[in-house]
């Protein structure tokens, strides 16, 4: 997949819930139209609603997914009640009170996983999965390279999925997809996993190594004691040598979220928002990935 230049491409989708995935949708399909080949990436790197697109992006499923979101067709996903995004911001802070700050926010994470853990109502882990399943049904990982991010909620060690682990697909996107304190763990292997965002929202710095880097963020991330934040990760991505462009959701397609990013009415309005934004990005982004 390398480029004629010899290049090393990567690209990060971040976290962002039901809605992140139909704005990065849109942000894709709008690139990909105007001819930016972002379907020959070397890595793909995806951390909850990053990985599901990751994943769609490999198997060639950007086009239907993106029409998919404009008309939703019917699925198993059952979205939770409205969360109380303050009250959960409130947990977290008081978790993370105190905490150290000398691990690369270890210790951090696994406060997060032990909150989550309590977590009992909504979706099984199974249901999330089959939900998963309708969009990867093989359940297999794709040809070229593809990282699941994820964070033990025993221990707050930070794991990447790969096909090499010989984890289904499907079982990997959900446990990086378990929003903390929103849903419960998925284990894997005996262990319980959750959102990769518990670490950062972007993980960008899996893409360590590969000379050009596109960040697609449906946020701008925040300084955290969890891990390397966006800023952080693209400092040292930089420092190694390598080029990195970061689109981040502007503010018509932040509005376009609504005050619940896991709701399904945000598909629509987030998908198109997406594909508006990629319009203004393509001339740039074209260069950049084959410059």
């Amino acid at each position: 997949m390398t480029s004629p230049a010899q290049h090393r491409t990567a690209i990060v989708f971040g976290g962002g819930g039901v809605a992140g995935i139909a704005w990065e949708l849109g942000l894709v399909q709008g690139l990909l139209e105007a001819g930016v080949p972002l379907d020959d990436a070397d890595l793909v790197v995806g951390t909850s609603a990053g990985s599901v697109v990751g994943g769609l992006l490999r198997f060639g499923s950007v086009p239907q997914s993106y029409r998919e979101q404009l008309a939703p067709t019917p699925s198993s996903y059952e979205a939770p009640l409205t969360p109380d995004w303050a009250g959960i911001g409130g947990q977290l802070a008081q978790a993370l009170r105190g905490v150290r700050t000398d691990d690369g926010g270890q210790e951090a994470r696994a406060r997060v996983g032990r909150l989550s853990m309590a977590v009992t109502a909504g979706q099984t882990a199974d249901e999330r999965e089959t939900t998963f399943a309708e969009s990867f049904p093989s359940g297999t990982w794709p040809a070229a390279p593809l990282a699941v991010c994820a964070v033990d909620a025993v221990d707050g060690s930070f794991r990447v999925f790969t096909e090499a682990d010989g984890v289904p697909l499907t079982r990997a996107i959900a446990a990086s997809c378990s929003v903390p304190l929103v849903w419960s763990p998925v284990e894997i292997g005996g262990t319980p996993y959750i959102d990769g965002g518990a670490r950062s929202v972007t993980n960008a710095d899996v893409a360590d190594g590969y000379d050009r880097v596109l960040v697609i963020a449906c946020r701008q991330e925040d300084p955290s004691p969890t891990g390397p934040w966006l800023d952080v990760a693209v400092s040292g991505l930089a420092a190694a040598g390598a080029r990195v462009e970061v689109v981040v959701a502007d503010e018509a397609s932040q509005a376009a979220y609504g005050d619940d990013v896991l709701a399904v009415a945000s598909r629509a309005p987030s998908a198109r928002a997406g594909r508006a934004q990629a319009e203004g990005l393509a001339e740039r982004l074209t260069a950049f990935w084959r410059g």
